[in-house]
């Protein structure tokens, strides 16, 4: 008895508990239930009373009866998303006087027919601060939608509901909700945007997000009118002209709001099997009401704004109020004459703004046109004309003003046209700039950056920007205090290669992204200039080891190696990680790799779970490859080690025995042929030495061509293309399917079959994107061409589509040899196939 009442005293303290199939956690006042993904099809009954969070979420709920929580009177929150609930009984919610929180998102219940039966469904809920019933309406509804009674939720400040084509609030009780001040509204089938739309509103509604809605008819102005006060806006995938989205803005002309959201606010995206945002103008007209209101978060993301009048998006009567402008994802330039200057008088009046965000496509024919009238300096004092038509070749330097108060400035995803890049940039007023964006900006050269002020640039992300223009040089002030700089496929491969110490740049950073290169190796002394360094992600590389050139930072907390191709960590390695948890506590990121679990391994496996450092996989289940092939984790290898790894020592000991005694035969048996044929050895050396030996320093190719294509060209490809390259033209050819034999690892034959191949031809075909190693075969092709030991890349497509066209090829598009192979019957594509293999260069 005694044992007894102790085992169940040590039950009560413990703050897990497992009831039933629910996971309870915390203590008193803070008890939750997890009832979520448990197969539950109705509410468990014998959880605590007195769980303050229940989480039903993800389970087959259908009906909930009467009093179903009347158990649980001190609930405060309760999730029910993710159910198929159609029908709510009277008296579903009684007892609940104490919820703060109600969320019944994603299931069944009609707005016209789960709540009226009972209209005071809602009644008991006295203290309900937030209730989502968002995302259930799986299809619209043609006719009018009565919405159910929220009169009696005195307390409510949020609503998540769906909106129908035609909905009816009059009876709903909303206007009667004095707290309400955020609607959400998801499943968006409203048709028209009218003015009596919401006229039975509260007023004191402050937030309103609108999200997948489709209108197909023009908005009206007064639309919004209901809501004086209303101060965020957001609008997102809402297939509406762009025109009518920005006349909704009309009653809040004069006003001040905290921020205006379109994201993704265009027709086009609802239109068609492609969701692409149609080509908009933005015109004066359009604008004329958003350029009055004082708004301090404007965002206008993915609009497909393609080109803008004067006057019109870059003029506002209260600038000062802007402390955020996004204008991302579209494809409008700024290089014309009227542009900049409208740009650069902007950006003198943006007095508050912090943080600025262009990205899309820069696009313009004559980017120095009005330089002097624009406001931008010309060093040297030429014009658009001796630069264009002369082609001159003086450097040019452009100065860019920068809001006083800009924090922020992001540059990215933009197509530097020939040219459009000046060979100097000077940043005027840069002082309080602390983070730079120029991601994917790509360019032919990389401009010298000048700048007036305190440089207290913090943050500067260059990746895809080709590191080898700007890796020689030995010093670029703009980088000088950088503490974070992100370097994401940026070929520093190729600048390693060039023995080229690129973060000698950056002295001070203490986190670096390196990730995305196709690294298999990083110099030893990479990091000898960046004693500071803290963290360094050097994750979906290709390396097969940990490079030793990380045991040069010695305040190194976080290292990232995430998706490489590591088998192992060595003892060496091992033992500077040990030593180094003890200065830092550091983490290690090991997801993604394939590590190898055999006896070499046997002690790195336990390593791994006696090492007091932190992995990014808490359980430490790394993927494990035993000797038979099978992929396991390093858990289950832990917990069978001693039967895995038994045979270990004694297969040392046959090791040992076998190496003494193939060294006793190595020695004594070269000294009996010796003794017994010296005169014959003799011989052979007098003639080896009379022969002159040739080397041949050039290095060959066992293949000519290695050909990657799916099942569905195999025919086309065994009996006509290969025909046509071994017979007619005496190449010698590699494909998969014939010349990759089974038994080996079939990545590593892969690999060696393309590295030992001259050139390769994808053939692009409808199943080319389900080929099990079509990825990767172009992912090898794209390292052996950057390492210049591929000649050539051609790409043969037969009837295929865009959207099948693989994604992986189209950022390499510009380094590659593109036959389109659709006519079969025409000599002019065999033609520029024989050009191409036997032509000396791309």
């Amino acid at each position: 008895m005694y044992i007894f009442l102790i085992c169940l005293l040590l039950t009560i303290s413990l703050s897990n508990v497992y009831c039933g199939s629910c996971h309870i956690t915390g203590k008193a006042k803070r008890k939750v239930a997890d009832c979520s993904s448990r197969g539950f099809s109705n509410v468990p009954r014998d959880l605590p009373a007195d769980i303050v969070k229940l989480d039903l979420r993800r389970n087959s709920i259908v009906n909930i009866p009467a009093k179903a929580f009347i158990r649980y009177r001190n609930l405060q929150e309760l999730i029910l998303d993710g159910n198929r609930i159609a029908s709510l009984e009277e008296n579903t919610f009684a007892g609940l006087e104490k919820l703060n929180s109600l969320s019944m998102q994603d299931n069944n219940l009609d707005l016209n027919v789960s709540y009226h039966f009972n209209t005071s469904i809602f009644t008991p809920l006295i203290s309900l601060k937030t209730l989502k019933i968002e995302r259930n309406m799986n299809k619209s509804n043609g006719g009018e939608v009565l919405y159910p009674f929220f009169g009696e939720l005195h307390n409510l400040s949020v609503l998540a509901v769906d909106l129908s084509i035609y909905p009816v609030f009059k009876n709903s009780g909303l206007n009667k909700l004095t707290k309400l001040n955020t609607l959400k509204f998801d499943y968006c089938y409203l048709d028209k945007m009218t003015n009596k739309t919401f006229s039975d509103m509260p007023a004191t509604v402050v937030n309103i997000t609108f999200t997948g809605c489709i209108i197909h008819s023009v908005a009206e102005a007064n639309f919004l009118g209901p809501f004086p006060s209303l101060d965020r806006l957001l609008l997102k995938r809402v297939c509406v002209e762009y025109e009518s989205a920005l006349k909704i803005l009309y009653p809040f002309q004069n006003k001040k709001m905290e921020e205006i959201n379109f994201n993704e606010v265009n027709p086009g995206f609802c239109d068609g099997a492609v969701k692409s945002p149609n080509a908009v103008i933005i015109t004066a007209n359009m604008m004329k009401y958003l350029q009055k209101i004082c708004v301090r978060k404007l965002l206008m993301i993915k609009i497909g704004i393609v080109d803008f009048k004067p006057h019109s998006l870059l003029l506002y009567n209260h600038p000062e109020c802007f402390k955020v402008m996004v204008f991302s994802g579209n494809r409008f330039s700024i290089m014309n004459g009227f542009k900049i200057m409208e740009l650069i008088t902007l950006s003198k009046q943006l007095t508050s703004l912090l943080r600025f965000q262009l990205s899309g496509i820069l696009e313009s024919s004559s980017p120095y046109e009005s330089t002097a009238s624009s406001g931008i300096s010309t060093e040297c004092g030429v014009t658009r004309y001796s630069i264009l038509h002369n082609k001159r070749k003086d450097a040019i330097q452009v100065t860019v003003p920068f809001p006083e108060n800009l924090k922020s400035l992001m540059l990215s995803n933009f197509i530097g046209v020939e040219g459009t890049v000046p060979q100097t940039i000077k940043f005027n007023n840069i002082s309080s700039l602390t983070a730079l964006d120029l991601s994917y900006f790509r360019m032919t050269h990389f401009p010298d950056i000048l700048f007036n002020g305190t440089n207290r640039l913090k943050e500067i992300d260059l990746s895809g920007i080709d590191s080898t223009l700007y890796s020689g040089r030995d010093n670029i002030p703009l980088l000088k205090k950088v503490k974070v700089i992100r370097l994401k496929h940026a070929r520093l491969g190729i600048t390693f290669k060039r023995r080229r110490k690129i973060f000698s740049l950056v002295p001070a950073i203490t986190r670096l992204d390196i990730s995305y290169n196709f690294l298999r190796y990083v110099p030893n002394d990479a990091f000898k200039s960046n004693i500071n360094l803290v963290t360094l992600n050097m994750g979906y590389n290709l390396f097969s080891e940990i490079p030793i050139a990380v045991m040069a930072l010695s305040k190194l907390r976080n290292l990232n190696l995430e998706h490489n191709n590591l088998q192992t960590i060595n003892l060496t390695l091992r033992n500077w990680f040990d030593l180094q948890n003890k200065r830092t506590k550091i983490t290690l990121h090991l997801v993604g790799n394939v590590f190898k679990c055999n006896c070499e391994n046997s002690d790195f496996i336990l390593w791994l779970f006696h090492t007091k450092i932190k992995f990014d996989n808490n359980n430490i289940t790394f993927k494990c490859s035993l000797v038979n092939g099978t992929i396991t984790n390093t858990r289950k290898v832990y917990e069978e080690f001693h039967q895995l790894f038994s045979h270990c020592n004694s297969e040392i000991w046959l090791r040992v025995g076998i190496c003494l005694l193939v060294g006793f035969i190595a020695l004594t048996l070269p000294i009996a042929i010796v003794v017994n044929f010296r005169l014959r050895i003799a011989y052979c050396i007098y003639r080896t030495f009379k022969t002159v030996v040739e080397k041949d320093m050039k290095s060959k190719f066992r293949y000519d061509i290695y050909i990657s294509c799916a099942d569905d060209c195999l025919g086309w490809v065994k009996n006509t293309l290969i025909q046509k390259l071994e017979n007619s033209w005496k190449m010698s050819v590699c494909i998969e399917e014939r010349d990759i034999l089974a038994g080996n690892i079939r990545a590593d034959v892969i690999l060696q079959s393309i590295q030992e191949s001259r050139n390769i031809i994808f053939i692009i075909s409808e199943a080319f994107r389900g080929k099990i190693w079509g990825e990767f075969e172009i992912h090898r092709a794209k390292y052996e061409k950057y390492t210049r030991n591929l000649h050539k890349i051609i790409v043969i497509t037969r009837n295929v589509s865009v959207e099948k066209f693989p994604l992986e090829l189209g950022l390499i598009i510009g380094d590659v040899v593109l036959l389109d192979w659709s006519d079969e019957k025409s000599d002019y594509t065999w033609d520029r196939l024989r050009m191409t293999l036997f032509s000396e260069y791309v």
